[in-house]
């Protein structure tokens, strides 16, 4: 199932406020701030990502039940 539209929406508006916070720490903070805050955004980014990944798992998955192939040659029997 993919993120809902306000979900979506609200790791976008978090990810946007992240980068002008490591913009603004990258001028006057420490370098460890800095690495902290670009780990936050790669933590964001991998949640979208993954889900995306995790829907066209699922979309091939299902086809390959519907053609009748149960998964079994692609997956190895797993499905």
């Amino acid at each position: 199932m993919a993120l809902s539209k306000n979900v979506k929406e609200n790791l976008e508006e978090a990810q946007s406020y992240l980068r002008a916070a490591l913009a603004n720490a990258a001028r006057s903070e420490k370098s460890t701030i800095s690495h902290s805050i670009s780990e936050l955004l790669v933590g964001i980014d991998r949640i979208v990502k993954m889900e995306e990944f995790s829907d066209k798992i699922e979309e091939i998955t299902d086809r390959m039940k519907k053609e009748g192939g149960g998964g079994s040659s692609f997956f190895g029997g797993l499905f």
